[in-house]
Formats: C-alpha cells, sequence, structure tokens
C-alpha cells in the first residue's frame, strides 16, 4: 500500500475514529484502525471495539492499493505533529508502515488487516432520514444523566420508547437524577423500536460527536444494532440488552410548590457559591421565600458561601438541598430564558423545567445534610 493524503483531511478522520478505538483491553487490534485502498482516490478507515464500530473515508491519491492496521493513537500522534501538507503512507516488510513527510521519517508496527474483527454495516438496511439537528438535541439533553460504565447498578444507556398522546421519548437515570426529552413519534415512525431500545453511553456520545455539525442523517436498526449514517461516516451501536428502570414511579403527580426565576441570575448564582463546594461537600441549599431565593454552599475547611436571587413565588417557605453539579448539568442542558422548580416532598425528587424548551424534563433527588 502506498498513499499520498493531505494532513488536515487525514488529521480530521484519525480525530474523528479515536473514541471508537479500544485500549483498555488485552486484545491490541481493537486499538488499531483497519486501512483499506483498494481503488485510486478514496481510503477507507474503519475502527471497532466489538460493540461500537465507524467506518469512515477520505479522498487521497493511491499508488499502490493495499490494507494493513495500525495503532490509531500513534498514528495520530505522529500526523498532527509533522509540518507538511502532505504525507506519505506506505506499507514496508516485516509489518510496518511508513509515514513520511519532507525529510520527516516515521515507521510504525502494523497488524495484517486479515486479523482486524469482521464488521457488518447491515447496509442493507433500511435507513430513515431523520433530522440531524433534533437527534443530536434529544441525546444532548438526556446524556449528563447517564451512569458512567463502571455504575454496576444502573443501565448505562439513553432509553428511547413510545409514551402516550403520539410522542417519543429519551430518557436516562444514575437514580440519582433523571433526564428526558420528548417528539412526536413520526419523527422515527419507521424506524422499528418496538417498546423501546437502550443505546449505550459510549454511543450516546459518538453520536453526538457525528451529529453536531450535521442537518440531515440517516438511522435504522437491525439485529440489535443501530445503524447511523452521515454524509461520510457509518455507525453502528450494539444496543443494550435488559430492562429500563420503571422510572415513572418516582415522578411525583403533585407538586404543589413551584417557582420561576431567570436562567442566568440562578446559573451564576451557582457558580458563584460552587466556589466553596468541594468533593465531600458538594451540596446546595434552596431556601424559599416568597420573591426569593437563597443559595447556600460551602465546607468547614473552607468557608461557606451565601447568594440571594429574585424569584416569582407566593406560597409557603420551604427548602431542599441538592448536589450542585447536578442542578448546573440540569440547567445548563435548557434552551429557555427562564428556569421552573416544582416541588413536593422530601420523599420525590425536585423537577426542573424550561418553560421555552418543550420536551425537556429533568428530575433530582435531593440530599439529605
Amino acid at each position: 500500500m502506498k498513499i499520498h493524503v493531505d494532513k488536515t483531511n487525514l488529521t480530521q478522520v484519525l480525530q474523528k475514529i479515536q473514541n471508537v478505538t479500544e485500549r483498555k483491553t488485552g486484545m491490541t487490534i481493537l486499538s488499531n484502525t483497519l486501512i483499506k485502498a483498494e481503488g485510486r482516490q478514496d481510503v477507507e478507515f474503519l475502527v471497532t471495539d466489538l460493540e461500537l464500530s465507524l467506518w469512515t473515508k477520505i479522498e487521497t491519491q493511491v499508488e499502490v492499493p493495499g490494507s494493513l492496521t495500525v495503532s490509531a493513537r500513534k498514528l495520530f500522534d505522529v500526523v498532527r505533529e509533522i509540518p507538511q501538507n502532505m504525507i506519505e503512507l506506505e506499507s514496508l516488510p516485516y509489518d510496518k508502515l511508513l509515514v513520511r513527510a519532507g525529510r520527516s521519517r516515521f515507521e510504525l508496527s502494523t497488524i495484517p488487516a486479515s486479523d482486524f474483527p469482521s464488521i457488518h454495516f447491515y447496509e442493507e438496511t433500511e435507513l430513515v432520514d431523520i433530522d440531524a439537528v433534533l437527534l443530536w438535541k434529544a441525546l444532548n439533553k438526556t446524556a449528563y444523566a447517564i451512569p458512567s460504565d463502571d455504575d454496576s447498578f444502573s443501565i448505562s444507556g439513553v432509553f428511547l420508547h413510545p409514551v402516550e398522546g403520539g410522542r417519543l421519548r429519551f430518557v436516562s437515570t444514575d437514580s440519582h437524577r433523571l433526564a428526558s426529552f420528548e417528539m412526536p413519534a413520526e419523527v422515527f415512525s419507521s424506524i422499528p423500536i418496538g417498546g423501546g431500545v437502550i443505546i449505550p453511553r459510549k454511543g450516546v456520545l459518538e453520536m453526538l460527536r457525528l451529529l453536531e455539525k450535521e442537518t440531515m442523517a440517516s438511522l435504522g436498526i437491525e439485529e440489535k444494532c443501530l445503524i447511523l449514517r452521515t454524509p461520510s461516516t457509518f455507525l453502528s451501536v450494539q444496543l443494550l440488552e435488559g430492562h429500563f428502570p420503571e422510572y415513572q414511579a418516582i415522578i411525583p403527580s403533585s407538586r404543589p410548590y413551584a417557582f420561576e426565576t431567570d436562567w442566568e441570575a440562578l446559573y451564576y448564582g451557582l457558580r458563584r457559591v460552587a466556589v466553596l463546594t468541594s468533593q465531600t461537600w458538594r451540596h446546595v441549599r434552596l431556601t424559599v421565600k416568597k420573591g426569593s431565593l437563597e443559595l447556600d454552599a460551602g465546607n468547614p475547611e473552607l468557608g461557606k458561601a451565601n447568594d440571594v436571587l429574585d424569584i416569582d413565588y407566593e406560597g409557603e417557605d420551604f427548602s431542599v438541598s441538592f448536589n450542585i453539579r447536578y442542578v448546573m448539568e440540569t440547567i445548563q442542558a435548557m434552551e429557555s430564558s427562564r428556569v421552573r422548580f416544582e416541588w413536593a416532598d422530601d420523599a420525590h425528587g425536585g423537577v426542573f423545567l424550561g418553560p421555552d424548551d418543550e420536551g425537556y424534563f429533568s428530575l433530582i433527588m435531593p440530599m439529605i445534610v
């Protein structure tokens, strides 16, 4: 294999595939990218961790067709340090890849392409054109509440399922908080989601990266895999098995205490008092009175902070404490100039809504301090 490629194009494609490769594994091949130069112009790049697979391509000048696998991370590190605009990649005997530009030469160890796992992108699957901006929005508003992969007590993914009223709901929870976003079901009417599918955390994050600068994309489901296609990329995501928690039971049907306040005032007020929180002392206490919201945070080692905001409220006084990071992440996901907070009692979570952000809903369980 011998190809000549523009540095900018190569850097972009190598950056795109970094998050899919699996570096914490004993299988070296899963940290490699398969490079296939079969024609005269296009070169394909494939990566997989066996649950997530990504295919993309760039235009190059192919002098000698061929294929090989090489460390995606090391090739990326080498390419981005090269000052020249054109780079030459050439396979050498004894499983080596020569990277050459100007008077710089690098030899990277390779593994034969035949050792790379077989990847099925279900090219025959019927894909449905969707609004990429709307899908990105739904995932972005729920991704922050997905538990980390090492949390064995929660399902680490976004649950996509139909609900009453011809709506489709994206929901995630780490048992301390819940985030959801609804949209009209007809957006995904031709995609076979049945009673619901669970997109794993890593898949959600990769979809967000791919969709961020797109306006249209195509989506489909085949054999428990979600397929996402953008103009230059195919992504295959193995859907999670199991049952998503019955989360509806924790949402209080009656929330008699409610107030509204300015989004910026609340967000920057939280930022100010967060300065004196820590990993151990991370709560913020909300004291609600007629016309005012008092924010209190701090810890014995650093001190304490207090801030008072104007709110629209005429009810009884009450107070509640939350993890301050959870509250900030919740309102950061909103697209609204105002924030609405609804509360029932200490046995239920506090509900955060964006009056201008139709379909968005978040619930945070209180902290006992």
